[in-house]
């Protein structure tokens, strides 16, 4: 019986109240004019008096490992960073002090959250740990919220501190991080930062680019809702201002090909999609001009992967990972320019196939 009860009471040994915890959620980078770093951390508050949800400490360090000890100058507890879900880092970090050295003291502590969110704010990170939440929930679960949908959305990637560890180290891809901006005194989805592998920023892509990009990553959930505007002469629009088709994608069939012709790398992607008209805002028949309208879907969406791909190329980047399958299906080719694949890349010729199918007009037929 005394050991039963012994068993029993040993998890109550060596407890932590939360009211005395200092449990940083949020980590905000970003870097002064003088070259410091000015980090932001985002703690709940669990005191029943307290008026507001979240406390904003901020400390001014030359590293990332000095400013979280700082902290606990600030703290009103024992500092606890191995819950971080998010981790915010300014433009002007990422395009002056690079992502990975940055991020070094994240990979190498073992208490570190690896699974916490990466994201790049176009605004200073006081402007972001200070937006309006009171009609939303904390501001570190406001974030994790809105970085997640937006994935599922395919209004952007998602990465997390372990995602883009993996991303760095393997050849074959270029680093990519999810990019929010503010409007109207809150936080939205901007699209997509590019990353190089010496872990600067390089450029973005938009909410429409970045369907696109998640497209050929082949990371996307159906159905996948996408607008159109008709190029096609022969279509003409209901009214002067508009020329869109809307549809969402239930189904992608994808066929990824690599070869190598002349010393240069050339992928051929297929895709075929089966899709479901939501909006027709063209003088067309569906049923009767089902064909024709197949093919203009297909030909824009084609246009639309090739604009992606020759940024992509222009800036040497290769956030879709074909680098991984040059290295499977041209292995030795691959190890000529395995140390500088993104100049490769930019070399290669990539060809889209895109098939559209119909498969449903919507409820009503007349």
């Amino acid at each position: 019986m005394v050991l039963s009860m012994s068993l029993f009471l040993s998890g109550c040994l060596g407890q932590n109240r939360l009211d005395e915890l200092t449990l940083v959620l949020t980590l905000g980078v970003d870097i002064t004019k003088n070259g410091e770093l000015d980090i932001y951390s985002a703690v709940p508050v669990f005191r029943k008096e307290a008026k507001k949800k979240t406390e904003i400490l901020h400390v001014k360090a030359s590293s990332f490992r000095e400013g979280r000890d700082r902290f606990d100058d600030e703290a009103n507890g024992l500092v606890e960073t191995g819950k971080v879900q998010n981790i915010v880092i300014s433009k002007k970090v990422l395009m002056k002090k690079g992502l990975f050295d940055l991020l070094d003291v994240i990979f190498r502590d073992p208490k570190s959250a690896l699974k916490a969110d990466l994201v790049m704010a176009n605004e200073t990170i006081e402007q972001v740990m200070n937006v309006n939440v009171q009609d939303k929930p904390l501001l570190s679960v406001y974030l994790r919220e809105l970085i997640r949908s937006g994935h599922t959305s395919e209004a952007s990637v998602y990465t997390t501190a372990r995602k883009a560890y993996d991303q760095f180290y393997e050849k074959g891809i270029t680093p990519y991080l999810t990019e929010i901006k503010m409007g109207e005194n809150k936080l939205k989805i901007a699209g997509t930062a590019l990353i190089n592998k010496r872990g600067y920023y390089v450029d973005s892509l938009d909410a429409l680019e970045s369907i696109q990009l998640l497209i050929l990553q082949r990371d996307t959930k159906h159905p996948i809702f996408m607008t159109v505007q008709m190029k096609d002469e022969s279509f003409k629009g209901k009214d002067e201002e508009s020329k869109n088709i809307s549809y969402s994608i239930d189904y992608t069939d994808y066929k990824y090909q690599t070869s190598v012709k002349n010393g240069q790398f050339q992928f051929d992607l297929h895709f075929k999609y089966q899709i479901v008209l939501t909006e027709i805002l063209v003088k067309a028949n569906p049923l009767k001009d089902k064909t024709r309208l197949e093919q203009a879907i297909a030909l824009e969406m084609k246009k639309k992967m090739e604009a992606v791909v020759a940024k992509l190329q222009k800036h040497q980047l290769d956030p879709i990972g074909l680098g991984k399958y040059a290295r499977a299906f041209a292995y030795d080719q691959w190890k000529e320019v395995e140390d500088d694949w993104g100049k490769a890349f930019s070399k290669a010729k990539v060809n889209i196939y895109p098939e559209v199918k119909i498969i449903s007009i919507g409820s009503l037929k007349r």
